[in-house]
């Protein structure tokens, strides 16, 4: 008996508000609820959610590389139970529930891997102000330069300009590729796989080499003007043990 609660992360209407508010208080009365599974850790919706709650009750669901970030940040004292693809070892108490795939894998069969083609996994770095888009169109020419002999398919971030994209696609050994679902189903709406699946941090790389067994590599880039330097700095840092990661300004 599975409730969902759903409100849009931009463009907030006077319903959305109202609905927060709802929940708010709907919820200080309810005591039957097993679990709160939260998919964003950080909104300022669920904080006021789990605060009716005890630890014990809420899960929170992976969000991405952030994962590994608010990981570190919790304490014995302070933290809360995961449902997450990473390896993350656990603090006191605390439970780390693993992403098996288990139902996407009992549905894949009879992949034909394309050993010509690479699968490149788009990001939205200039866009978020992280690198300029100058330098991403020049890590991406050097990427092209490094995979000379394969065809790279470039799946597109939903984040990601339509200017910026026109731009990568001046690249002959690039194919841009939009997808109107989640890439971990890549293979079952495809049925055929590339060889290889690579991408700056994304936490993609791990889901596609977990599922797909594909051999996955990272680019690195310079990102010292960035104000997550420390962030992207851990998440580096983990992909180094699960992964080739490639300096690109070496």
């Amino acid at each position: 008996n599975i409730k969902y609660i759903y409100l849009r992360t931009i463009d907030r209407t006077l319903c959305d508000y109202s609905k927060l508010f709802f929940y708010r208080f709907k919820y200080v009365f309810i005591k039957n609820i097993d679990k709160i599974f939260i998919g964003n850790y950080e909104s300022n919706f669920f904080k006021l959610i789990i605060k009716q709650f005890s630890k014990e009750n809420i899960i929170l669901l992976d969000d991405g590389a952030k994962t590994l970030s608010i990981q570190s940040k919790f304490t014995n004292t302070k933290k809360y139970n995961l449902f997450t693809m990473y390896d993350i070892k656990a603090l006191k108490n605390q439970k780390i529930y693993i992403n098996s795939y288990r139902q996407v894998l009992s549905k894949i069969k009879n992949l034909s891997i394309n050993q010509e083609e690479i699968l490149f996994l788009g990001t939205k770095l200039s866009e978020a102000e992280i690198i300029e888009e100058e330098y991403y169109i020049k890590l991406i020419q050097n990427i092209c330069n490094y995979y000379s002999d394969k065809k790279i398919v470039y799946i597109v971030h939903r984040g990601e300009s339509q200017k910026k994209l026109e731009l990568i696609q001046k690249n002959e050994n690039i194919l841009i590729k939009q997808l109107d679902y989640p890439i971990e189903l890549y293979g079952l709406y495809e049925n055929k796989m590339p060889f290889k699946v690579s991408s700056f941090y994304s936490t993609a790389l791990l889901t596609m080499n977990k599922i797909y067994n594909l051999e996955a590599e990272c680019f690195k880039f310079n990102y010292s003007n960035s104000i997550h330097v420390s962030v992207i700095d851990e998440v580096y840092s983990f992909y180094q043990k699960e992964m080739k990661v490639i300096n690109l300004d070496d």
